[in-house]
């Protein structure tokens, strides 16, 4: 039997198959493996027994469904391999480290100056892990991988497009960067893309298949998952809600085109027009709060945010018609004052239901993780789920010998 490490990074034989599961899941049936991997029933007890001979398997507590005898839930021992997720916010870096039953065994947050560099990124997050892992007797490449949250959708090599947070870095080279400090396994993605797979895995989306989550925070952000799988699209960045042009005419947005859905909806739009009737700088929790009580100006405001992103999201149920709409972001705490406006913006701007009949409408579900924590633990998943893998172990050793 191959070690842990080797098992998660195997993409061919059925017990990677069945680790990586596990390490997407946290804890499952054996049932509940058989559907997830598709590997046959008899093969899965096997590889689970040989895996618990291996001790890179434990059994935990019985799954009681109050009929018969409790399922037996697995999981893998949490001894047995650690990942990190690292959140590349707007001055804040956030790296936590996780074991494979998904606990969080560390989690820093580093403030960071605003146009920080990705190289200064790179160097700050090594110096931390290192001694993060130093304080849980590890080093870097003894990590399964690290995943990196980024606000910006990237390309399939690592490249980064344009974005609203870090708007210098378009063009960057993730991949290239990062290896050349980071010696293990690294996964990057947009942070929407993250928060959907937080989501899945610990959130409102666990079990579904299928369904698209709209982001609404300082700028709009949303995932595309399609048979449990999120959506990149051909060159990385799918699900850019927030860039739906909804007048051609209307506001210069960030990403160089007019009237975008973001220019409305997107928190840096509206705290500027809050700043305005109030002659004071308003921060975004602070927007929240006062819409929360129905401030003059600032229902409004939070009304009129919560038309455009009905209508956006009409436009995106018209095309994909998806069953389940997850709604995130801190605009969401606000309530029913964004979220029920929403639904019924939604219902006039997507394709109306047969007169007569029944006939089944999308769901609209509010997100577990509002804040920053879907994206940093996203980043996390992004290990979990081998989803979005830039670099490897081995790309920093062999430029090194081509340096030679």
């Amino acid at each position: 039997m191959q070690n842990i490490k080797d098992l998660f990074l195997d993409q061919e034989s059925p017990a990677g198959r069945l680790v990586r599961a596990m390490a997407a899941l946290g804890a499952a049936t054996a049932g509940q493996l058989v559907k997830s991997t598709g590997i046959g029933r008899s093969t899965v007890s096997t590889l689970l027994s040989e895996l618990r001979d291996a001790e890179i398997v434990i059994d935990v507590e019985a799954k009681s469904t109050g009929f018969g005898r409790p399922s037996q839930l697995l999981s893998l021992n949490p001894a047995s391999g650690r990942c990190a997720g690292v959140l590349l916010g707007l001055g804040e870096i956030r790296i936590v480290i996780c074991d494979l039953t998904h606990a969080v065994l560390s989690d820093v947050w580093l403030p960071i100056h605003r146009d920080y560099t990705p190289e200064e990124a790179a160097d700050q997050i090594r110096d931390t892990l290192t001694t993060q892992c130093a304080s849980l007797s590890l080093s870097i490449p003894d990590l399964l991988g690290v995943g990196l949250a980024i606000s910006a959708p990237l390309s399939y090599d690592g490249k980064v497009m344009n974005g609203d947070v870090l708007p210098t870095w378009g063009g960057v080279d993730l991949a290239e960067i990062f290896s050349t400090r980071i010696d293990c396994p690294l996964h990057a993605e947009n942070e929407s893309h993250c928060g959907a797979l937080a989501e899945m895995t610990w959130g409102a989306a666990i079990g579904e298949k299928d369904f698209v989550l709209y982001k609404f925070d300082l700028g709009v952000g949303g995932a595309i998952v399609r048979d449990g799988a999120v959506q990149r699209g051909f060159n990385g960045s799918a699900a850019e809600f927030g860039h739906i042009v909804l007048e051609p005419d209307g506001d210069l947005c960030r990403c160089g085109n007019r009237g975008c859905l973001q220019t409305f909806v997107g928190s840096y739009h509206l705290m500027k027009h809050a700043e305005e009737f109030s002659g004071q700088p308003v921060t975004i929790d602070q927007f929240i709060e006062r819409a929360r009580e129905g401030r003059l100006g600032y229902r409004r405001l939070i009304e009129d945010a919560a038309e455009k992103a009905g209508w956006g999201m009409g436009i995106t149920a018209t095309i994909l018609n998806p069953p389940l709409f997850i709604i995130a972001g801190k605009l969401a705490t606000v309530g029913d004052a964004f979220v029920e406006r929403l639904k019924s913006s939604f219902e006039r701007h997507t394709l109306p239901p047969p007169d007569s009949g029944q006939h089944p409408r999308p769901r609209f579900v509010i997100g577990k993780f509002l804040a920053n924590d879907d994206t940093v633990m996203g980043a996390v998943a992004l290990v979990l789920h081998q989803h979005g893998r830039i670099a490897g172990q081995a790309s920093r050793r062999l430029r090194e010998q081509s340096a030679a």
